[in-house]
């Protein structure tokens, strides 16, 4: 580009050059003879002869003036060469740290994996023990040790969701989620799973409402891949609330898409939040000093996206926070 505006001016140049040359030396002979050897100088240097210096021309002044021009644009070939050796070596330092910071992310995930998967079976030991207790297996228990046997089992069942997540969120960046869909009668599973997650519920001092919507809706699903969702959605909302308030459940169908609508009193989510819920690693749990990995929700939509389906959320900072969960009907 810079080779051509400069040819370019040289050529006007030249031109102005002959009209004057014309209008007050009548020398025609000799400036037709200086114009073709700068033409034909002037398309060498555009093809890439930047070497090339003029010479014997019958003006002197106008040959130093084009050998200079070609001379700068020869330093300006130079600086550019010059660089983009600079900046050939940078993006390889730059690649290289890329490699590595890359191994170091797979070393870490792999080690976070494996640690996971050797804290996820004391855990699950630690379940079934407190279990065994509160069905009385080795001898009755009051009411008092009932309480914080259940308070227990509540936090050792969160432990285990984040070992979980953070083993599933592993195998998704492995490879992608795969689904085993059954047709299934909506309602009524969701009614199981918050019969499974009524432990949680009686240590948050929360409250599950009936699903509104009582008619029957059957569509298929991945029981396993879609109580992940339910549970996530569920304890976020009983860990959030109010005591004592309600956790309401809808479901219904428009056009050609079900909705699972779950509805919590209070919010912590913010307007900044809404844009970043969603994304691996992002906890609102800091705020609030509780622990917690960010991927829960970063999950869910992974799973609602293998669904063909969508994850939202609408919220009203103090007052309630509802996720949307829809699915195609067909």
């Amino acid at each position: 580009m810079i080779i051509n505006v400069i040819i370019s001016v040289l050529i006007i140049l030249c031109l102005l050059f002959c009209v004057f040359s014309l209008i007050f030396f009548k020398k025609y002979k000799y400036i037709k003879c200086d114009l073709e050897k700068i033409m034909i100088a002037l398309k060498r240097v555009r093809y890439g002869d930047i070497n090339l210096r003029i010479s014997e021309l019958k003006n002197k002044n106008l040959e130093n003036i084009i050998n200079r021009l070609i001379e700068t644009i020869y330093d300006r070939e130079v600086m550019i060469k010059e660089y983009q050796a600079t900046l050939d070596k940078k993006n390889m330092s730059l690649k290289k740290i890329i490699e590595d910071e890359k191994k170091l992310q797979i070393f870490k995930e792999e080690f976070t994996a494996t640690l996971a998967h050797d804290m996820k079976v004391p855990v699950i030991a630690e379940l079934n023990s407190i279990n065994y207790l509160l069905e009385e297996r080795f001898g009755s228990i009051n009411n008092k040790q009932i309480e914080v046997l259940k308070l227990m089992m509540a936090s050792n069942l969160e432990l285990k969701n984040l070992i979980e997540n953070i083993l599933e969120i592993y195998k998704l960046e492995q490879s992608e989620i795969i689904l085993n869909k059954t047709k299934n009668n909506l309602n009524e599973y969701i009614y199981s799973v918050i019969n499974e997650m009524q432990s949680i519920f009686d240590s948050s001092h929360s409250v599950i409402a009936n699903i509104k919507d009582t008619d029957d809706i059957f569509l298929q699903f991945d029981l396993f891949q879609l109580k992940r969702v339910l549970k996530n959605i569920l304890q976020n909302a009983a860990l959030y609330s109010p005591n004592n308030s309600e956790i309401n459940i809808k479901t219904q169908k428009k056009d050609n898409k079900i909705s699972i609508l779950i509805t919590n009193c209070g919010s912590i989510i913010t307007k900044d939040d809404l844009n970043l819920i969603f994304n691996k690693y992002y906890t609102g749990y800091s705020k609030f000093k509780k622990a917690g990995t960010g991927l829960g929700l970063y999950i869910s939509k992974q799973i609602m996206t293998a669904h063909k389906g969508e994850i939202d959320v609408v919220t009203n900072q103090g007052d309630y926070t509802t996720f949307i969960l829809t699915l195609p009907l067909s």
